[in-house]
């Protein structure tokens, strides 16, 4: 017959295991998608983080319209980074799974999901003179320097981001 054994954990074990738990998760990581700063600049000495400030938001003078691609790209991911997030948060809890590994899937997602958007973007439309300059209807489009200049990066400082996009 088999018989059932109770254990006890003790006070020291239980605080191991949350010392542990700690670790694993320890620090304000912060995954980041966009331009970084030193991603290159075109050759008339214009960064590309600033040509993709420039189409995500708008020029100053209003003659660039505002192109978003940073936003909608990740609010389109949000429900697959939700469910990653979901299945593996309890392998990082577990020990399984470092949680930097999760912020690089994470990352690997978002940064593809940005590339996506900017190449699937159409509206608003280029005026028909820069269509007939660079032979391409793809408003974010030209050389795809910015295309190839999205990366992710795992910050885990609390330093506000003060160069790139």
């Amino acid at each position: 017959m088999i018989e059932p054994t109770v254990g006890l954990i003790n006070k020291q074990q239980v605080d191991q295991a949350l010392k542990d738990l700690a670790k694993r998760l320890e620090g304000a990581a912060r995954v980041l998608v966009g331009v970084p700063e030193g991603a290159g600049v075109y050759e008339d000495g214009i960064t590309i983080a600033t040509i993709a400030a420039v189409n995500n938001f708008g020029s100053a003078d209003g003659k660039i319209p505002p192109r978003p691609f940073l936003a909608p790209a990740i609010e389109k991911g949000a429900p697959q980074y939700q469910r990653l997030a979901e299945v593996m948060i309890p392998k990082v809890l577990s020990g399984e799974m470092a949680m930097k590994t999760l912020l690089e899937q994470m990352g690997n997602l978002a940064e593809g999901h940005v590339k996506q958007e900017i190449t699937d973007l159409k509206t608003p439309a280029n005026a028909e003179s820069t269509i007939a300059k660079k032979g391409s209807d793809n408003p974010l489009i030209d050389s795809g320097h910015l295309r190839q200049s999205i990366r992710y990066v795992i910050d885990d400082s609390n330093e506000p981001v003060e160069e790139g996009l």
